[in-house]
């Protein structure tokens, strides 16, 4: 494949994601795509493991069937891609960026298929890299407001009380350092943690302000 015929597949795929983007909240838009497809390439231009046009094709569509939005129909969603990889001349590649993009997710605590293929471990990685760090903060607590839920409730650092977005910081994106796949993504991720670790560490001393047993 030429390299304007892969220009034009990514301009269709980014106006395919965009509209697909629509129902969600600000903490998986376009902006948060855009920052995974970036990590990616920076990821792959170290590691050199996989083929940077199906790679950037993979994270412009690794969120186009969440779970969170898919109103419990992602299966219909996997038909909507499959379809449009069908239209763009992607075929031969859809089968393995579907699973790819089953296996992306945290959530997903039984990957099926191959989960060493280089697509699925570069943009997992791309992916937890962006919820982690500054940038991870403000989606954790944008997407918390989107879902209602309490900031923190006091002594329920672990969400069991009621969801929390102190509570999301516990349940997944401290453990999300431990979990990259390539050497640079856990690189990356070292400087990211240790900024969650401080903010988390600031944002307790404030809460324990009033009790007067920091100060």
């Amino acid at each position: 494949m030429n390299k304007m015929r892969e220009d034009d597949i990514i301009n269709k795929t980014e106006r395919f994601v965009k509209h697909i983007l629509e129902g969600y909240d600000s903490s998986h838009d376009w902006w948060h795509i855009e920052r995974v497809r970036g990590i990616a390439k920076i990821i792959n231009q170290q590691e050199m493991i996989a083929d940077p046009f199906i790679l950037e094709i993979t994270a412009l569509l690794h969120d186009s069937a969440d779970s969170k939005f898919s109103k419990g129909d992602s299966e219909n969603d996997f038909t909507i891609i499959r379809e449009f990889m069908d239209k763009s001349g992607l075929t031969k590649y859809k089968e393995r960026i579907v699973e790819v993009i089953r296996n992306v997710s945290f959530s997903n605590k039984n990957p099926t298929g191959n989960i060493t293929d280089p697509l699925l471990l570069i943009i997992q990685d791309a992916d937890r890299l962006d919820a982690i760090g500054a940038i991870g903060i403000a989606r954790a607590f944008n997407y918390g407001g989107f879902r209602n839920n309490a900031i923190y409730i006091p002594g329920d650092n672990t969400g069991i009380i009621s969801p929390t977005t102190i509570g999301h910081f516990h349940d997944k994106l401290l453990k999300l350092k431990d979990m990259m796949n390539t050497s640079t993504g856990r690189r990356i991720a070292e400087e990211r943690h240790l900024f969650l670790e401080k903010f988390l560490e600031q944002f307790y001393k404030e809460c324990e302000f009033d009790t007067g047993e920091s100060y």
